[in-house]
């Protein structure tokens, strides 16, 4: 039976690849049930030192599968109690604590770029394509796109995509900062890869604290943010990979990070 999530392992890398590209990797809930057990499951692997999320087929994932039943209920105004209950479409992002690499091969809307605006790391192929259209059905995104977009893009370029729905380009995605690199599709998942194992290489603990770093940097006053980049830079001073680090570059060799 084929999955509707695929995952590989190699080098310390997963690739997480949402496996429906007959309805454009929409996500349904064997799909979010998939990804939420994939993540937990990375948490406490200390094989898997990055990420990569891609779709398979021409679209990174159009969102929530409103063709499914059970998932119109998310936007619709009549269910309130299924929309809290429900788990965000990004739930298995939120707290993730390793890097994880959107790798955008074709069209993210609505909670496909919400999920996408959840990873650490965007990078798009040419013919992706961009966009919160949930204003088309009556609704606004529920998985923090109205939070995160501004935080990637800006007031001003977020309140257009959000208040016309309207899709950008891979191009305006770069100028915009909603992406890092753009590469050509076929180029796209190589640079991923490559992308993701020289982030693996690095000392698990620094890359963990790293993230807890950035996360604060936009939820945090800066001072804050200051005071919690001092506590683990020390906390970090003290561990076995920062000696196993000083002495590798001593030693001009490759360190070997155990996460301890």
């Amino acid at each position: 039976m084929v999955s509707n999530l695929e995952i590989t392992r190699a080098a310390g890398v997963a690739c997480l690849t949402f496996n429906r590209p007959d309805k454009r990797n929409a996500i349904d809930d064997a799909t979010r049930d998939a990804l939420a057990k994939a993540f937990a499951g990375f948490e406490d692997d200390i094989a898997i030192r990055a990420v990569i999320l891609t779709g398979a087929g021409t679209a990174f994932c159009a969102g929530v599968d409103l063709a499914t039943p059970g998932n119109v209920a998310v936007h619709s105004s009549i269910a309130a109690s299924t929309i809290v209950t429900r788990p965000r479409l990004t739930a298995s992002l939120d707290t993730f604590n390793k890097p994880v690499i959107a790798a955008l091969n074709g069209v993210a809307v609505g909670g496909g770029l919400e999920m996408a605006l959840a990873c650490d790391i965007r990078i798009a192929s040419t013919g992706a394509r961009f966009g919160l259209t949930e204003a088309k059905i009556g609704s606004i995104p529920g998985s923090g796109g109205t939070q995160r977009l501004v935080s990637a893009v800006g007031r001003s370029f977020a309140a257009q995509m959000l208040f016309t729905g309207e899709l950008i380009t891979a191009e305006q995605a770069l100028a915009a900062g909603l992406v890092s690199e753009l590469h050509a599709p076929e180029a796209l998942m190589p640079r991923a890869i490559a992308l993701a194992k020289v982030i693996a290489a690095n000392a698990p603990l620094s890359l963990f604290a790293i993230k807890k770093a950035l996360r604060a940097a936009t939820d945090l006053p800066l001072a804050v943010g200051f005071e919690l980049e001092r506590s683990l830079y020390g906390a970090l001073a003290m561990t076995q990979d920062r000696e196993e680090g000083r002495k590798a570059f001593r030693e001009k060799r490759k360190p070997n990070f155990q996460g301890k």
